[in-house]
């Protein structure tokens, strides 16, 4: 039940936090501003006296006028019976209009002009201002002076008026919608940062915060700054993959050359071994050539997409695997191929399934298996291998250029460390999407998703 409360928390979020800021900000300021008025601005109006408050009064005035207490202070008596009566006595000379208040803070100026009002009147009367309620007078002689006496008692309602309970919903309402209102407008920038920071960290390069960068404050500001750093990023991406284009390019010249000095080499009857092993070497060097022009042209978004049967494109590929598979005592299991067609580059897709499948083949124990599904979205690929298999972390790294695994996927492969990535390119290329998931019993399960 806790957890369940915490996850519906609106405090968990930085938009709940304003608006419950503000919110309650606006509602506690309004009930003050409420009680406030009725406390200290409201106007001064005559309200129903109650026989039992006249005869309280009179019960007062008895004692006091009462033979033993004519000679005690008439400010003691006045307290003694405020504290009985749970509201304070005030005594006004007649003769002077002098205030004789029982004790506590200062009476108000209002609620001292008031009482000055009311001492002529020959009847007690109650009046209100505010929540303080005046009653009185009721006239009593002391030492032979003339007395009014008067009850002053802070008396809140218990019921609110209707006017004012309309005024607390229309200022509820009013309040809601106010601080929700400011609290999206601050937040909204922040989801569009946030949104635009996870495309680019997913490789949408073209990812920029539209409308909060035209905000004239600190928000405006932090957006503008962003789009700044992701042109840079994509400006140092472009130039990263040029770098990488033009370097295979200028490196395929020398590599023809040092093959025909090779062949010139051995028809001088040069050491063979020594020629072998460089033979060897500038044929690796002109396969990672070749695969980093691959991978230019993938990243580049060169493609030429036609309508083509399925079955057809994965055919070339799934014969040379299985060629590779039995050669190295292996088996590979091929689900049959939906009879569909697909608009695709058939030399892009044939180059992601070919690096996945021999990837999984060169690294599985026994079986390589591969199958097909498909639902209203997208139509997959699933190679799966019962190698030893990758951790999570593994598994998000490997499509990486020139990423090497820590397990059974190491350097004796033989690979430079292209290949997932060519096919990363390829099936991005095509708008899909490529992951790798370990196996519960043991391999690597790689799919690679399509759109319709």
């Amino acid at each position: 039940m806790v957890k369940l409360l915490r996850s519906i928390s609106p405090t968990r979020a930085i938009m709940g936090r304003l608006f419950l800021w503000f919110w309650a900000t606006f509602i506690v300021t309004a009930l003050l501003a409420i009680w406030g008025s009725r406390l200290f601005f409201e106007d001064l109006e005559i309200v129903p006296i109650k026989p039992r408050e006249v005869a309280a009064l009179n019960q007062v005035v008895e004692h006091i006028q009462n033979d033993r207490f004519q000679d005690a202070p008439l400010r003691g008596a006045l307290e003694r019976h405020s504290r009985e009566r749970r509201a304070r006595m005030v005594a006004i000379d007649i003769s002077d209009n002098r205030i004789i208040p029982a004790g506590g803070p200062p009476l108000r100026n209002e609620d001292r002009d008031d009482l000055l009002r009311l001492v002529n009147q020959t009847s007690p009367i109650a009046v209100k201002r505010g929540a303080f309620k005046i009653l009185g007078p009721v006239f009593f002689e002391r030492n032979n002076t003339r007395f009014a006496l008067f009850s002053v008692r802070l008396e809140i309602p218990d019921k609110q008026t209707p006017p004012i309970l309309l005024f607390l919903t229309i200022a509820l309402i009013t309040t809601i919608v106010l601080s929700w209102l400011f609290a999206k407008s601050l937040t909204n920038p922040i989801l569009r940062i946030q949104s635009s920071a996870k495309r680019i960290a997913s490789g949408d390069w073209q990812a920029r915060v539209g409308r909060a960068s035209n905000r004239q404050d600190e928000l405006g500001q932090l957006s503008r700054d962003f789009n700044k750093m992701a042109d840079q990023l994509e400006s140092m991406w472009a130039a990263q993959k040029r770098l990488l284009a033009d370097v295979s390019h200028e490196l395929r010249s020398p590599l023809a050359r040092l093959q025909m000095a090779l062949g010139l080499a051995h028809q001088q009857n040069v050491d063979p071994e020594t020629l072998s092993r460089v033979e060897r070497e500038a044929n690796r060097m002109e396969a990672l050539v070749g695969q980093l022009l691959t991978l230019s042209r993938a990243e580049a978004g060169e493609a030429t997409m036609e309508k083509q049967m399925l079955s057809l494109v994965l055919n070339d590929v799934f014969t040379d695997a299985n060629f590779e598979a039995v050669n190295k005592n292996k088996q590979l299991k091929i689900d049959e191929i939906p009879k569909k067609f697909v608009v695709v580059d058939g030399m892009m897709i044939c180059r992601a399934v070919e690096n996945v499948l021999r990837n999984a083949i060169r690294h599985s124990e026994f079986l390589t298996h591969i199958s097909f599904s498909e639902d209203a979205k997208q139509w997959c690929i699933h190679i799966t291998d019962d190698g030893e298999g990758l951790t999570v972390e593994e598994c998000e790294r490997i499509f990486s250029p020139f990423y090497r695994a820590t397990l059974a996927r190491e350097r004796e492969s033989g690979g430079v460390g292209l290949g997932l990535s060519i096919a990363k390119a390829a099936v991005e290329l095509h708008h899909g999407r490529i992951i790798a998931e370990p196996v519960e019993r043991g391999g690597l399960q790689v799919t690679l998703s399509f759109p319709k």
